[in-house]
C-alpha cells in the first residue's frame, strides 16, 4: 500500500524545479511580458495619471502620450529644418520707428462766417500803375495776407496768359513766410526750349499765389489762403538801339511826325476852317434875307 502524497512533498518539488524554469527564456511568439505584467484591469471609473516618461523611452512613444492628453495644444517654437540645410543670409525686415502710429494733422474748420485770407501786393504798390517788365530783368514781388486763420506750410508762385491754357510755375513749395517775398529772373522763361515748352512772349500776365495743398482754381474757405489773381502785368521783348542821329525815325512814337503828317495835319485845319466859315455865311444870308 502507497502512501499518501502530501501537501509539503508537492511544494518541495516545485520549489526544486523553480531554477529550471527560470533559465528558459520568453517565446518570441507570444505578446511582450511588460505587456501581460503591466496591464491592469480594474472597474474604477476614476482617470489614472499619465506615468511620465523617463529619459530612456521613445520619442515616438513620448509624442503619442502628449497627443492623447486633453491639454491645449502649444506652438511649436523649434527649428523644424531637418534635412540638414544651413540658413544662408541675415534678417532684413525689422520694425523702424518707436511703434507708434503718427495721424496726419486735421484740416481745423474756422467758422463760416469767416472770411477767406487774401493777398494784398506790397511791391508794386497799387498807386504804381500798370507795370511793364522787360525780358532779361529780375523782377521782385512782395506781398502781406490778410485774414489768415489757417497758416499755410508753403505757396506756389505762378503766371498764367489768357492765350495758354498752361501756367508757368516760378517756384513750389517755397516757405511761408508772414511777408512774403519772391525774385524772379525772366531771362529763365524766354527762347530757351531747354527750361520750359512754351517760352514767355510779349503779352499780358497775371500773377498767381495760392497754397501749396491746394490748386490755383480752389474754392475759398474761411480763415484759408484763398488763390490770388489780382495783379496783371506785361512783358516785352526789349529792341536793340538806335541812333538817332543816323536818320532814324520811330512810327510809333508821338514825337516822331514825318512831313508827309505835318501836310495831312495842315489840309485838315484848313478844311475845317473852311466848313466854319461857309456855315457861318449860309446862316448870316439866310437871317438878313428873312
Amino acid at each position: 500500500m502507497k502512501a499518501p502524497v502530501s501537501a509539503g512533498h508537492v511544494a518541495v518539488a516545485l520549489l526544486s524545479l523553480t531554477p529550471v524554469v527560470a533559465g528558459l527564456s520568453w517565446p518570441r511568439w507570444l505578446p511582450d511580458l511588460d505587456t501581460l505584467v503591466v496591464r491592469q484591469e480594474d472597474n474604477s471609473d476614476s482617470p489614472s495619471p499619465t506615468p511620465t516618461p523617463t529619459g530612456g523611452a521613445d520619442n515616438n512613444d513620448e509624442d503619442s502620450e502628449s497627443t492623447s492628453s486633453r491639454r491645449p495644444m502649444t506652438p511649436i517654437t523649434t527649428n523644424l529644418n531637418t534635412g540638414g540645410i544651413t540658413q544662408t543670409g541675415t534678417e532684413t525686415a525689422r520694425p523702424t520707428g518707436n511703434g507708434t502710429r503718427t495721424d496726419p494733422p486735421r484740416r481745423t474748420t474756422f467758422n463760416p462766417q469767416d472770411p477767406a485770407a487774401g493777398v494784398v501786393m506790397v511791391t508794386p504798390a497799387v498807386t504804381d500803375g500798370y507795370q511793364l517788365y522787360k525780358f532779361g530783368d529780375f523782377v521782385t514781388w512782395g506781398w502781406n495776407y490778410t485774414n489768415l486763420l489757417g497758416t499755410p506750410t508753403a505757396v506756389d508762385v505762378l503766371i498764367r496768359n489768357s492765350n495758354v491754357p498752361q501756367p508757368w510755375t516760378l517756384t513750389q513749395n517755397m516757405s511761408f513766410e508772414e511777408v512774403g517775398s519772391f525774385t524772379w529772373d525772366t531771362n529763365e522763361y524766354t527762347n530757351r526750349p531747354e527750361v520750359v515748352r512754351t517760352p514767355l512772349l510779349t503779352d499780358q500776365y497775371t500773377l498767381v499765389i495760392h497754397d501749396s495743398d491746394g490748386g490755383p482754381s480752389d474754392a475759398p474757405e474761411p480763415g484759408y489762403l484763398a488763390p490770388f489773381s489780382g495783379f496783371i502785368f506785361g512783358l516785352y521783348e526789349g529792341q536793340p538801339y538806335e541812333d538817332t542821329n543816323d536818320g532814324w525815325q520811330c512810327a510809333s512814337c508821338s514825337g516822331a511826325m514825318g512831313g508827309m503828317d505835318d501836310r495831312a495835319v495842315g489840309a485838315a485845319v484848313v478844311m475845317s476852317a473852311l466848313t466854319v466859315l461857309s456855315f457861318t455865311w449860309f446862316v448870316a444870308g439866310f437871317g438878313a434875307s428873312l
